[in-house]
């Protein structure tokens, strides 16, 4: 149920966005807010964030992209991605990092994400992506959509 609202709200979203030819490039850097739906976990306040860290060419970047999960502890995660540049406002991404869990674990856990920002406007973004967390005896999958503000 929580996955299917985290979806829901992605394509109502994208529902009212300008077209394709409005649509801006993403920028290198930006913060942001939204939610994250996990397949056995509840769903979470997440706070978003991404910095380019050098062009690799002439469409593909390096960046970080730290966030902070608020569950029943706070999770900051660590990724880097590499983003590449399908047009001047679709830039899918994948990449490799870790999650610290301070949730009495106190744990760093290795993780791989892959997703999708959508420059909507010159300084709104939609990131939506999906990670995969390796903890101790388990496997966490989930999803995060958040709304991010560009500078």
């Amino acid at each position: 149920m929580n996955l299917k609202f985290a979806l829901l709200s992605v394509v109502a979203v994208g529902a009212i966005a300008p077209s394709a030819a409005q649509a801006q490039q993403v920028p290198p850097y930006y913060v942001g807010a939204g939610i994250r739906a996990g397949f056995n976990d509840s769903t979470s306040f997440v706070i978003d964030s991404k910095a380019q860290i050098v062009e690799l060419g002439a469409r593909t970047t390096l960046s970080v992209r730290p966030s902070l999960v608020f569950d029943n502890g706070t999770e900051l995660r660590l990724p880097i991605s590499v983003d590449y540049a399908l047009d001047q406002a679709l830039y899918p991404y994948a990449g490799a990092g870790v999650a610290y869990d301070a949730d009495g674990r106190s744990s760093v856990d290795p993780m791989i994400t892959a997703g999708l920002d959508w420059g909507i406007t010159r300084r709104v973004v939609i990131d939506v992506n999906g990670s995969v967390l390796f903890k101790p005896g388990d496997t966490d999958t989930e999803i995060t959509a958040t709304v991010n503000y560009a500078f």
